[in-house]
């Protein structure tokens, strides 16, 4: 008796393959034709790695402050470190239910030398905003602000636990 092996049978699939749509590739293409047109800008970088640093220079920078959320002794944490950031240009609110903290931070140093003379300025905005899964009224809420670093004391309601209840067995 002979033995018979059966493959299942494989499918060539005709319908083109979905991709998700990415917005930057029709900038992409026409910075490439731009670049064609006008001239290479990153001469010196492979053409497959230009496209994302071309992206990263355009992006605008932003400064954002590191937090950490924690609890302690029945009070939710908060530490921001906001160093060069003013005491007076810290905003501290409760919106809807969220803490929300934003500020500006302002820099200029000034270098003044026999041979020259250098002056920057810094300058930006920022906004951090964290969602709290229960309800605290804005006054007990305390912020302490000291050499750079934001603490704001989020105190977590008392928890009472649930009447016993007796539960009728049909």
């Amino acid at each position: 008796m002979a033995v018979t092996e059966t493959k299942p049978e494989v499918r060539q699939s005709t319908e083109p393959t979905t991709r998700r749509w990415d917005p930057f590739t029709q900038f992409e293409s026409l910075q490439d034709e731009m670049q064609r047109i006008w001239g290479q800008t990153w001469p010196l970088v492979p053409r497959p790695l230009s496209g994302p640093l071309r992206r990263l220079s355009l992006a605008p920078s932003t400064w954002v402050p590191t937090i950490d959320v924690f609890e302690r002794d029945g009070s939710l944490v908060v530490k921001a470190e906001l160093p060069g950031v003013k005491k007076e240009d810290i905003d501290v609110k409760l919106e809807h239910g969220d803490l929300v903290i934003r500020g500006e931070r302002r820099e200029e140093r000034e270098v003044k030398e026999d041979e020259y003379y250098r002056l920057e300025r810094g300058r930006g905005s920022f906004y951090r905003r964290i969602p709290l899964t229960f309800d605290v009224q804005s006054e007990q809420i305390t912020a302490d602000y000291t050499n750079g670093l934001l603490e704001v004391l989020v105190p977590r309601p008392a928890r009472e636990p649930p009447a016993p209840k007796k539960i009728e067995v049909k």
